[in-house]
């Protein structure tokens, strides 16, 4: 991708006009919990941000649109499940794949927050972040139950 084009690179200028900070690279990164390199790395093209970075990318940038851009732009079921809407069963699969990449990361924060059976005021924002896609493994689980239930449901 052109930086020009760039679909990361022009949700965080969007973003920009609304928060100032999200104009500087290095505050950005820090924001989306990435370096400053990395995120120069996805907006030039030269390497595609995993999925919670996207994620965290949508929510800090508040650029909802940006997951389903970047399911069409990078997404290797694209090419076999097609673009054109597909059934119920090909979205679901799609939720998995894209939701459950980087799981282990949030896994792993998780279990630092966890350890203690508490949370800290410095602990929050993690603990935000991992009911943030906790909801999206939910939602990705419902999917998948409703989809497949439709199917069986229909080839009976």
């Amino acid at each position: 991708m052109k930086e020009a084009t760039n679909i990361y690179r022009m949700a965080r200028m969007n973003a920009a006009r609304r928060d100032k900070r999200l104009a500087n690279r290095e505050r950005a990164a820090a924001l989306v919990y990435c370096s400053p390199e990395a995120l120069n790395d996805y907006e030039n093209g030269y390497t595609i941000p995993p999925c919670e970075v996207v994620q965290a990318m949508v929510e800090i940038y508040d650029a909802p649109e940006l997951r389903g851009q970047h399911i069409r732009a990078c997404c290797p079921l694209m090419d076999s499940y097609g673009t054109e809407g597909g059934s119920s069963l090909t979205r679901a699969a799609l939720g998995w794949a894209v939701t459950l990449q980087g799981i282990r990361e949030i896994f792993d924060r998780f279990a630092a927050v966890a350890v203690d059976g508490k949370l800290t005021q410095e602990e929050l924002e993690s603990a935000r972040l991992v009911r943030s896609r906790a909801a999206d493994v939910l939602t990705a689980m419902q999917d998948t139950i409703d989809a497949i239930d439709k199917e069986i449901g229909g080839a009976q």
